[in-house]
């Protein structure tokens, strides 16, 4: 039987407070904030304002600019539940049709846009979706709105952005139908 002791409690209750001190600073010092690129309106946070470019058209976009829905897919191309998102998405896009705006956020670590436009062109998605490398601001910015599984790939996290400017959380690994149906009830 472990006996807790009180310096042990302590110590254990000290070390958690450290460790929280690291997840995040007082400063704003790296936030979308900081750089001037959010006036503290949600709808213009980062990862809606930010410009963008399209790794396989090369053209330039920001999801607010788009007249229609948009769903932002954070992803990485090592990761197997981001593969399994994107065919679902993909399915979307082909078989639904729809007014609808796709954009594939990598958010892997090191990832270049030239490992992002093979992933895209090798899988087929490259017609049926804009891809993107995130830069940091608009990492920190959809941590800032989501929590911190909006940038973990594994998470495969699905963010429904809707033309009046509300955004919904998607369910990891939703099928085509799904999400279908998400858009036509939280964007109409």
């Amino acid at each position: 039987m472990i006996r807790q002791t009180r310096r042990g409690v302590l110590a254990v209750l000290g070390g958690s407070v450290a460790v929280s001190g690291c997840l995040g600073t007082g400063d704003d010092a790296g936030s979308a904030d900081a750089a001037g690129e959010d006036d503290g309106d949600a709808d213009t946070t980062a990862w809606r304002t930010a410009e963008l470019t399209d790794v396989t058209t090369g053209e330039q976009f920001s999801v607010s600019g788009f007249d229609d829905p948009a769903l932002v897919h954070p992803f990485a191309v090592w990761c197997s539940t981001c593969g399994s998102q994107n065919r679902e998405i993909d399915t979307l896009q082909r078989e639904f049709g729809g007014d609808r705006e796709v954009v594939q956020l990598n958010i892997g670590d090191g990832e270049t846009d030239d490992e992002v436009l093979e992933y895209a062109e090798e899988n087929g998605y490259a017609d049926h979706s804009r891809f993107a490398v995130a830069p940091t601001p608009v990492a920190n910015a959809l941590v800032e709105e989501f929590g911190p599984t909006a940038v973990s790939p594994p998470q495969s996290p699905v963010v429904l952005q809707c033309p009046g400017g509300g955004t919904h959380e998607i369910d990891k690994i939703s099928d085509a139908e799904t999400i279908d149906a998400r858009i036509d009830a939280d964007c109409e």
